[in-house]
């Protein structure tokens, strides 16, 4: 089996620094003895405004760390060895690519690696990883700043691997090519990981969380015992999460349905003006003038909005399980209170994106109805069933029109979307039953199916990882580091 190593430039008493990071930085792990913590990563940021490039990435805890001087050529011309080089942006994506600056530092991550790991890139089995975190943002313009930094770096883009969630990530790179006639040969190399897919795994495994979740037998009992039609929870209201509370109001449907949301946590836009002006529709270098009209609202539609958003501002805050949503801000993953699906038919998944088409990515919202035995449907971007389904879960088009997730119009596929949630609010409890008698198998798949992907799978994903550096294992697109 081929060896992978992660090759560090700079060792202390304590470990490994961080790759790519500022020098300027190391002043301060010389104070606290060198000792690498969240805490004292935290201090950091406060000196110096800058997220520390860390190393400690998501499944490289079990491999083989070396420095960079003792790469001999024994270990270097032995073809069934991997050197990656790994970066970790800590989320903090905009500053490690040099795209935002600060006074401490002006240079990004390929600015900041060492000479002598640019020259041994030249060498096959030698590559550049980087980790975007939980934050899986790939706008057009890192793909620019990312393209002028490996040419002012002399870095062959074939040798940076870069891992996030976004899903899109291959196609958009492409597109960035032919937009710029940029030879294919000159492509990034992207794997698709879904941390948060872990982190909702462990928590469903771990005995001490079993009473959080609902089982098979309190599934059974919970049938007969609903109140409500939709689960939807809001935190940060971004556009396409108060666009559809504002036809909710509109329509007169938030009484059969639990909602929450709170319009002044993270509220700082004049959302009626948004509306009227089409601020939700996002341009870039690839947006057709002619594809506009396509892309708003029509005023019939602006107008139940706007006019639905006046009584959801009367409204104002609406509580189901947190009241105050700062004091939960930034905080680990939560899980949710169970009785919100022991009460309700099915979920409304309000993923972190929808009018983006450059950021095609999936978070921990997704995963949280698959622990909870709860049907779901998604306002979120093109293809995301489509993508649960390349990771092996099943959705719901025998009970109802999933041809919304195929829609790449984002206007198109909300008002989708909400058509359908009419839909489902207008079945009876009845109905909803026997539906869920019917589904309960693929319930119980999709909750069984989501165990495979907990930290017992680590080894899968590095398997995978050197397949992927070897060409041994090329599937189609996403490049899916988690699957078997």
């Amino acid at each position: 089996m081929n060896s992978l190593y992660l090759v560090y430039d700079f060792e202390g008493p304590s470990g490994f620094f961080y790759n790519s990071s500022n020098l300027n930085l190391h002043q301060y792990y010389f104070e606290n003895d060198f000792v690498f913590r969240n805490d004292i990563e935290d201090f950091i940021k406060t000196k110096k405004d800058k997220i520390p490039n860390s190393s400690n990435n998501i499944f490289f805890n079990e491999v083989k760390k070396i420095h960079i001087s003792k790469l001999n050529s024994n270990l270097l011309d032995n073809q069934n060895n991997y050197f990656i080089y790994p970066i970790f942006t800590g989320g903090n994506n905009q500053y490690s690519l040099g795209i935002k600056k600060n006074d401490e530092n002006d240079k990004s991550i390929f600015d900041l690696i060492s000479n002598k790991w640019k020259k041994l890139l030249k060498r096959k089995n030698c590559n550049i990883i980087i980790y975007f975190g939980l934050e899986h943002e790939m706008p057009i313009e890192y793909f620019q700043k990312i393209y002028i930094l490996l040419q002012n770096n002399n870095i062959n883009p074939n040798k940076v691997w870069i891992i996030s969630n976004n899903f899109s990530n291959i196609d958009n790179n492409n597109k960035f090519l032919d937009k710029f006639g940029i030879d294919k040969s000159k492509n990034l190399n992207f794997l698709t990981y879904y941390e948060q897919l872990k982190t909702k795994s462990n928590e469903i495994i771990d005995k001490k969380l079993v009473d959080k979740f609902i089982n098979q037998v309190t599934y059974d009992k919970n049938i007969f015992s609903k109140s409500k039609k939709g689960l939807i929870l809001n935190r940060r209201l971004p556009l396409h999460r108060k666009i559809f509370l504002s036809l909710i109001m509109y329509d007169n449907y938030l009484d059969s349905n639990l909602i929450s949301f709170d319009l002044g946590f993270d509220n700082q836009r004049d959302f009626v003006d948004d509306i009227k002006n089409n601020r939700y529709v996002q341009g870039n270098i690839f947006f057709q003038k002619s594809d506009y009209n396509e892309n708003t609202f029509s005023d019939t539609i602006k107008n139940k909005i706007i006019k639905g958003y006046s009584l959801l501002n009367k409204i104002y805050k609406n509580t189901l399980d947190v009241d105050d949503f700062k004091k939960i801000d930034g905080r680990a993953l939560e899980i949710d209170d169970k009785r919100l699906y022991e009460k309700t038919c099915f979920s409304v998944i309000s993923e972190t994106e929808m009018f983006s088409n450059f950021d095609r990515y999936i978070t921990e919202k997704s995963i949280k109805p698959i622990q909870q035995l709860h049907p779901f449907i998604m306002i979120a971007p093109y293809g995301s069933l489509q993508y649960l389904k390349s990771l092996g879960f099943k959705t719901f088009d025998k009970w109802w029109d999933e041809s919304y997730d195929l829609e790449k119009n984002n206007i198109k596929r909300l008002l989708m979307v909400y058509d359908l949630f009419k839909s489902l609010n207008e079945k009876s409890f009845e109905e909803w039953n026997k539906i869920h008698k019917e589904m309960k198998s693929i319930l119980i798949y999709n909750k069984e199916n989501l165990k495979n992907y907990s930290y017992k799978n680590d080894n899968i994903v590095l398997n995978n990882l050197k397949k992927y550096l070897s060409n041994e294992h090329i599937q189609e697109n996403p490049k899916l580091l988690q699957t078997p």
